[in-house]
């Protein structure tokens, strides 16, 4: 949480944080200026003081939203700067030193932000040579504001909660078009098959049920940054495979629905997969969706407080292997069988801390203000199917795990 970042600093050894970049898909910015709608800025946190941004004066309406103090970047003049300078690089230095200086910064100094790799490694370099008393720090896993971002305050949860809630209803959407299709028996893939047709008589596709599913994220300020996955058949036996945008709704296939869009402007995030198939399951897919089912049942009853993740990672091997199928626990390549971890932190990234690694390097727990996936998931691609079941939980400051996600969970979508 927020009310963490001094203590988070100490540990680090860090007297001074600079965020960098726009607010839009910057994470740590959108984070630190609460959701501000900047093009660009500079956020400076000194550890035991409040954050201040700098900002682009034709911009000073919408840095004021972000509640914090404020300075207009014209202050340094950096127009002066770059006239007065061989390169652009030169002008950059020169107008970190006025910032550092107007800021009192000192000491060791870590950047964060979305900037190109090798403009960030240049202007970085040139500062940490150029920068009197200062020492540039950069941080490569679990970085300072992934630490932070690692539990949630009551605020946060409230807006993840109703991502949730518009996200099960957009789900609920999308199902609900399918259903309100027609029935037919065509030929595909050289055989015949029952399914779904538009009134033209064509085939419903996965592209045209993805577009209806855009058009309802936009009615309900929400968008889709990463695609969604919507993958029929084999392809839902691979877990990241999105979907063919030309392949037909067949009914009796397994369909991996993994629907994870965030706010409007790049808030937050929200994390649900659902397996169904239309009209009636294939006794192959009903055996591995219960075998799913009851893993998901039992990690979640077995959750509890301050617990280290990878004991779930463990569990849900554990669970599987018990059934019959192979993990990656036992063959690292395993590509049918459970092949993934069992989740992830969910946040203003699609995947943040917790991790759920085996590896005794994982020491991630399962702490107050968690946000986290639970998603075990069997793929059996060489037989035409693959089966996940996620919902996003969250762990609140009792000790009580709750489901952020309203949907039930149901194999078979009558027609």
């Amino acid at each position: 949480m927020k009310q963490d970042l001094d203590a988070l600093m100490s540990q680090r050894d860090l007297d001074a944080a600079v965020v960098t970049g726009s607010v839009y898909n910057n994470p740590s910015m959108y984070y630190m200026t609460n959701g501000a709608r900047l093009s660009g800025g500079i956020l400076v946190k000194r550890r035991g003081q409040e954050p201040v941004l700098l900002h682009s004066p034709i911009e000073r309406d919408e840095a004021a939203k972000s509640g914090l103090a404020t300075i207009d970047i014209a202050e340094f003049d950096y127009a002066a700067l770059r006239r007065a300078s061989e390169s652009d690089l030169e002008a950059s230095v020169k107008f970190y030193r006025k910032i550092f200086d107007r800021l009192e910064l000192a000491g060791r100094v870590a950047f964060y932000g979305k900037v190109e790799q090798g403009a960030s490694f240049a202007l970085l370099t040139a500062l940490d040579q150029a920068l009197d008393g200062v020492t540039i720090v950069g941080e490569y896993e679990n970085d300072l504001f992934d630490a932070a971002r690692a539990t949630k305050d009551p605020a946060e949860v409230t807006r993840l909660r109703r991502v949730g809630q518009a996200t099960g209803a957009v789900m609920r959407e999308m199902i609900d078009f399918m259903r309100g299709h027609a029935v037919a028996r065509r030929s595909h893939d050289g055989a015949e098959v029952e399914l779904l047709v538009k009134s033209d008589g064509t085939p419903l596709t996965v592209g045209d049920v993805k577009r209806f599913g855009w058009s309802r994220l936009l009615a309900n300020e929400l968008e889709d940054p990463e695609g969604m996955i919507f993958a029929i058949g084999r392809d839902a036996g691979v877990p990241h495979s999105h979907g063919e945008a030309e392949d037909p709704i067949c009914l009796g296939r397994s369909i991996v629905f993994d629907f994870y869009p965030r706010e409007m402007g790049g808030g937050y995030f929200h994390d649900m997969t659902r397996t169904f198939c239309l009209g009636y399951a294939p006794p192959e897919v009903q055996k591995v969706y219960d075998d799913v089912y009851a893993c998901f049942e039992q990690v979640v009853a077995a959750l509890e407080p301050d617990a280290p993740t990878r004991r779930y990672e463990a569990l849900t091997c554990d669970i599987f292997e018990a059934q019959g199928h192979n993990t990656h626990r036992k063959d690292h390549s395993v590509q049918e069988g459970y092949v993934h971890w069992l989740g992830h932190g969910v946040g203003l990234k699609l995947h943040e801390r917790p991790g759920f690694g085996l590896s005794p390097a994982n020491q991630d727990t399962l702490r107050p203000g968690s946000v986290i996936t639970i998603e075990p998931g069997l793929y059996y691609p060489s037989q035409g199917f693959g089966v996940r079941i996620e919902d996003t939980i969250y762990l609140d400051e009792g000790g009580e795990f709750h489901s952020l996600t309203e949907f039930e969970k149901k194999l078979v979508v009558e027609l």
